[in-house]
């Protein structure tokens, strides 16, 4: 899959560049063609790609805490959204959790272009609103992010 980036507060700076890399070259890895119901191919490619670069399985959002993000490595939390654009908000607030918890210091969120997760279904969640909407809420949600849209 090819892919856009879109910083938010910084994230282009804040998020490391050999993992933005990584990031990227995950992405490219995936080869599923997007239709409906490939969300859980999509998800198990990427995943399987960023393991071979040392990132982290799921990792909880606090200690003891059975929420988690889809991984992180080197202070940057990551979360793949694939599924119900409600989803997303609650993956913002584990990313902001996690930064004033100085658990992390950025965050990278991966997720559909609008014309991709239109063909995924309905209601998915997708980059375009995401970074519409995150400035919205740019006062709650404080994480200097990389928006990485699958095109």
């Amino acid at each position: 899959m090819n892919f856009a980036k879109y910083s938010h507060l910084g994230g282009l700076q804040a998020v490391p560049t050999d993992l933005q890399l990584e990031i990227e070259e995950a992405i490219t890895s995936v080869n599923v063609i997007p239709v409906k119901g490939v969300a859980s191919k999509i998800r198990q490619a990427f995943i399987r790609s960023l393991g071979t670069s040392g990132w982290s399985g799921e990792a909880a959002v606090s200690k003891g805490s059975k929420i988690t993000v889809t991984s992180t490595k080197k202070q940057v939390g990551l979360c793949l959204q694939t599924g119900n654009v409600s989803r997303i908000y609650a993956d913002l607030l584990k990313l902001q959790t996690m930064y004033l918890n100085s658990a992390i210091k950025s965050a990278i969120v991966v997720l559909p272009s609008s014309p991709i997760a239109k063909k995924m279904g309905s209601n998915i969640a997708n980059a375009k609103r995401l970074e519409r909407e995150i400035e919205i809420f740019r006062l709650a949600y404080s994480v200097p992010t990389i928006v990485y849209s699958l095109e």
